[in-house]
């Protein structure tokens, strides 16, 4: 084996390489399948892949196994080629020592350019995957409602927003960091063990003799230190995959506060939360002492095994240079193989710990997915048939384990209708509201009828306002933000003092009071002139009079409009034609 052999080849060892890479990563995606892991993999990226363009995505993989590959062999030629260049030092050859300079200066060069496509190729992967992964992934959790259903699932999955952002873009990044080493350490393994195979002579070991010993002696070395590093760090999948749990509640409990701050304030409740969250903290700290105690012993492990294995060829091929068979470059070379080979066969002593933060991830995107295919395949069927009117027959709903709630609610309600829902608190006032309006996540029973292709409008006890500017917000989530009649609207539900601040960007939901936010309700009452609209208590953080100006004022400008509306005052009934009660005996009765 000489540099100018290894140079000429290297196009025909390139492509020889990729194919067989290729074959072999094939059939061992094939054989992954079977296992547990494959099959978590498989649940998680399928979707993204079946809908990629196959040929762009084989041929972005086939580059980056291409690119893989490319850094081995420059690895293995600046082998050569220092290797050249050290034994034109001991020979004294000047010309052959600047000879083997310029050539190493250029393959610098070629290094850095590769580099920099590397980086460039694997960036554009991960980001075109994560794309398509954050896509999926949004779709599946919006769509049949499922964001919404999943708050009603006994084994909620945690911190969903964190498996969205976090979870997934560090998977992503894991997997290409996982097979660009699981790829790049065979290469090497096949490749290293070969040019240490040619330097190496016979080794003696307490007068025993062995040919090729220094590789035989190498393998043996890291095989053993690789299982030990494996044994010792087994616990860590446990603890980092309950890491990325505390610290995503914790997260969720802060967020809570800055979400309830006001009721905090008034109740006085800074020590109660004091104290749930220094809970939260303990249980963090708990498990990080634990990753420490367990990173203790991997650390100072690998670390030995580092340190040892960085004299350790000198050491084994000192005899022979001494006795003359072997030369400055090949010792130098020796020392390269040497730690490549470690570093190749170390890749999983050494990836161990980010492989349990990897495979916790893998495991969280896999409980997330898991249980959106339970829901999409699980869709409580609740069928709703279009009518001109909203209308119940022997109506009824049922909880989460199939228990009757209540039913043989019968009611009609045409054009212009109003209809007033109360009864004591529990009784499933809003419960019922939902599901008329299609979003009770349970088995309904009986018939429902409403208006399929005309505006439907639900509006909770505190109107949902998205972040952005205060016209997006009141105009969430269609309505035309530029709508001539928006500060028409705003003046009549006694919002004119914020016309000033349409344009500007802020926390409106916990700038508005109770009482604005349900003015904000009515805005969009007026703007979406809907054909049916369901008030749930909408203006129970309001005065009497203002209340009685806003249903004045819709039942005046949208004569033709259904309500639906549960409260618990008696001036509501003024306004509604209709008026349905349900008692805490799961009796109901129409007035």
């Amino acid at each position: 084996m000489n540099w100018q052999t290894e140079l000429n080849n290297s196009f025909s060892w390139l492509i020889t390489t990729l194919i067989w890479v290729s074959l072999a990563f094939t059939f061992f995606a094939l054989l992954l399948r079977k296992t547990d892991f494959g099959e978590k993999f498989w649940l998680v990226t399928k979707p993204c892949i079946e809908q990629s363009n196959k040929f762009k995505t084989i041929g972005l993989i086939l580059f980056l196994f291409l690119l893989i590959l490319l850094e081995v062999r420059i690895s293995v030629l600046n082998s050569f080629f220092y290797n050249g260049l050290y034994s034109a030092l001991q020979d004294k050859k000047a010309d052959a020592f600047w000879f083997f300079a310029t050539i190493n200066a250029m393959l610098v060069g070629f290094k850095i350019i590769h580099s920099i496509i590397n980086y460039l190729i694997r960036q554009i992967f991960e980001i075109r995957w994560l794309e398509k992964f954050n896509g999926d992934m949004l779709s599946r959790w919006l769509d049949h409602k499922n964001y919404y259903r999943l708050k009603y699932e006994k084994d909620l999955p945690d911190n969903i927003d964190q498996r969205i952002e976090q979870d997934a873009r560090e998977f992503i990044t894991g997997t290409v960091d996982l097979a660009d080493g699981i790829l790049g350490a065979i290469v090497s393994i096949i490749e290293f063990t070969i040019i240490l195979w040619g330097l190496s002579g016979l080794l003696v070991l307490f007068d025993i003799s062995i040919p090729k010993g220094v590789v035989f002696f190498i393998y043996t070395f890291i095989i053993i230190a690789t299982a030990l590093s494996v044994w010792i760090g087994y616990p860590l999948i446990k603890l980092n995959f309950n890491k990325e749990k505390l610290n995503g509640d914790y997260r969720y409990s802060l967020i809570r506060i800055r979400d309830n701050a006001e009721s905090i304030a008034f109740y006085d409740g800074e020590q109660k939360e004091r104290q749930y969250l220094n809970e939260r903290f303990k249980a963090i700290i708990k498990n990080r002492w634990a990753i420490v105690r367990q990173m203790l012993g991997l650390d100072g492990f690998n670390t030995g095994v580092t340190q040892i294995a960085m004299i350790l060829p000198l050491m084994l091929q000192a005899p022979r240079f001494f006795a003359g068979q072997a030369t400055l470059g090949d010792m130098h070379q020796t020392v390269q193989a040497f730690n490549r080979l470690m570093r190749a066969l170390s890749f999983f002593r050494l990836f161990y710990e980010q492989f349990t933060l990897y495979q916790a991830r893998l495991n969280r995107l896999y409980g997330f997915m898991g249980k959106l295919n339970e829901l999409d395949t699980h869709l409580i069927p609740n069928p709703i048939e279009c009518s001109q009117r909203v209308a119940l027959e022997n109506f009824g709903l049922k909880d989460a384990k199939g228990n009757v709630l209540f039913e043989g609610i019968n009611l009609e309600l045409s054009a212009g209708d109003a209809l007033l829902i109360q009864g004591a608190s529990g009784t499933g006032k809003t419960t019922l509201l939902k599901a008329i309006a299609g979003i009770y996540p349970f088995e309904t029973v009986g018939r429902s009828k409403r208006p399929c292709n005309g505006k439907i409008l639900f509006l909770p006890q505190r109107p949902y306002m998205p972040q952005g500017s205060l016209r997006e917000a009141i105009c969430y989530p269609n309505i035309d933000p530029h709508h001539p009649e928006l500060e028409r609207y705003m003046l009549k539900c006694h919002l004119d003092k914020y016309i000033f601040a349409l344009d500007q960007e802020n926390d409106w939901q916990a700038i508005l009071s109770p009482g604005e936010l349900q003015r904000v309700a009515f805005i969009r009452i007026f703007l979406t002139k809907p054909d049916v609209v369901f008030l749930d208590e909408t203006t129970s953080a309001l005065d009497e009079p203002t209340e009685h100006s806003l249903y004045s004022k819709i039942r005046q400008a949208l004569p033709g409009m259904i309500i639906l509306s549960v409260g618990h005052r008696c001036t509501l009934q003024q306004f509604h034609t209709k008026h349905l009660v349900i008692g805490l005996d799961k009796s109901s009765r129409t007035i």
